[in-house]
């Protein structure tokens, strides 16, 4: 009995298909799998970094229990992309704020929820004791949309679909092409040997073929490779993007744009290293507001918060720019000015001057415009002075927290001889006191 035999063309359409089908497949799968984790992967990190923030900017409101603020902070949170729902609890576990997009429908069901701790920042008074452990007063939840993501995939199914379809296709039209030019030769060849075999010794075999079908398959893959490889790349760009934001974040008062305690600390051990190179003096002042509780207590935080920003702003303007203005919590302020003379008396005299103008300039009367119950428009005319110490030093081989004690010192001084002044710190003074 006679096998049943096939032309070699069919051979290697099934050699060639058949491995080609599964090559694209899996590589289709495998970028559906990279850009699918990555997307959720994407939505995860967003959710955390924005979870984050707003446990940061809902500390005041759920402290102060100020439901109007917390509201306020709860909708700009909601306006960004993917954000359907924002909780906000405190720390008994009471609802203060439950807002969400309308006519979301069923997509409520498809959220990732994520949650993150209110923590309480505290600030000590002494900056030998150690600090208290953070104390959770509330929590966030916020709902992160699948929706977007979802439809993103989609459509990236239905491209890894159709360009897969489009590659099969001109596979198989290469197949077609090198079934040819391999079974035309081979064909002709084995006329040839018949031929002989009859007899006609005379007959010649002109074979001319080049195949680079290979070639262009491997150009294939490369292509491939290198677009996922640019995807991947633009995608971590941006995680490193918004990862330098979130640092940059770290570093500033959410209020005031100020630079942080943190950042102060920073350009503190710069300043201090300048200095003991230059043997140029560098000065830091402590700025309390004299007159601030009062106003927080008559006509709420918020109102307070205007006065702490125009506060802030006056500050500025009475400083250089290569110094640093920076919010050290509450109602106080640091100032650090570097690059001054190496005469001792001299820088004394300078930061003196600026710390009086700086005393002029928040003695002013603030006129702070505000609104009554969300509707009226009212404006609340204050006068909050302040008292300011300042610590001058240079190479005293102090630590960070030695000089911000100092300035701290002048600054209870000041207040101890009738507030609205600047008082110079003195180790000699300190002394004759103890």
């Amino acid at each position: 009995m006679m096998r049943k035999t096939y032309h070699i063309s069919s051979y290697l359409a099934w050699l060639t298909l058949v491995p080609l089908l599964a090559l694209a497949v899996s590589m289709a799968l495998f970028f559906l799998h990279d850009r699918f984790r990555s997307l959720d992967n994407n939505l995860q990190m967003r959710g955390d970094l924005i979870a984050h923030q707003l446990a940061n900017s809902s500390e005041y409101g759920v402290y102060a229990n100020n439901l109007v603020f917390l509201q306020n902070t709860a909708q700009g949170v909601l306006q960004q992309a993917d954000v359907d729902s924002v909780t906000i609890l405190n720390e008994q576990g009471v609802v203060l704020v439950d807002i969400s997009r309308k006519n979301r429908g069923q997509a409520q069901q498809e959220n990732l929820a994520i949650s993150r701790p209110i923590n309480a920042t505290q600030v000590a008074l002494d900056e030998f004791e150690n600090k208290p452990l953070p104390q959770q007063i509330g929590a966030v939840t916020i709902g992160m949309s699948w929706a977007h993501t979802h439809t993103t995939k989609l459509r990236l199914l239905w491209s890894a679909a159709i360009a897969t379809l489009l590659f099969l296709m001109l596979v198989l039209y290469l197949v077609y092409l090198t079934s040819r030019r391999i079974a035309m030769p081979i064909a002709q060849l084995s006329s040839a040997i018949a031929d002989m075999g009859e007899g006609s010794l005379s007959v010649r075999v002109a074979i001319d073929t080049r195949i680079n079908e290979l070639a262009t398959l491997a150009q294939g893959i490369n292509n491939m490779a290198a677009q996922l490889q640019s995807e991947r790349m633009v995608l971590q760009q941006r995680i490193d993007a918004a990862t330098l934001q979130l640092k940059s974040l770290a570093f500033y008062d959410t209020l005031t744009q100020l630079p942080n305690r943190r950042m102060l600390e920073d350009r503190l051990a710069h300043a201090i290293a300048v200095s003991n190179r230059s043997g140029q003096y560098a000065a830091i002042m402590f700025i309390d507001l004299d007159n601030f509780k009062p106003l927080n207590d008559m006509h709420g935080h918020a109102c307070g918060d205007l006065l702490l920003v125009e506060a802030a702003r006056r500050i500025g303007s009475c400083v250089r720019m290569v110094d640093t203005v920076a919010r050290f919590g509450g109602d106080e302020f640091v100032v650090l000015i570097s690059q001054l003379t190496q005469d001792a008396i001299v820088a004394q005299n300078e930061v003196m001057a600026v710390a009086n103008k700086i005393c002029h300039e928040l003695a002013l009367p603030y006129t702070l415009s505000t609104k009554v119950q969300g509707h009226t428009q009212v404006l609340i005319a204050h006068q909050c002075t302040s008292s300011i110490g300042i610590a001058v030093f240079l190479d005293d081989n102090l630590s960070q927290d030695e000089i911000l004690m100092r300035a701290d010192k002048a600054m209870y001084q000041a207040k101890s001889n009738g507030r609205n002044q600047a008082c110079l710190f003195s180790a000699d003074a300190e002394k004759n006191q103890d």
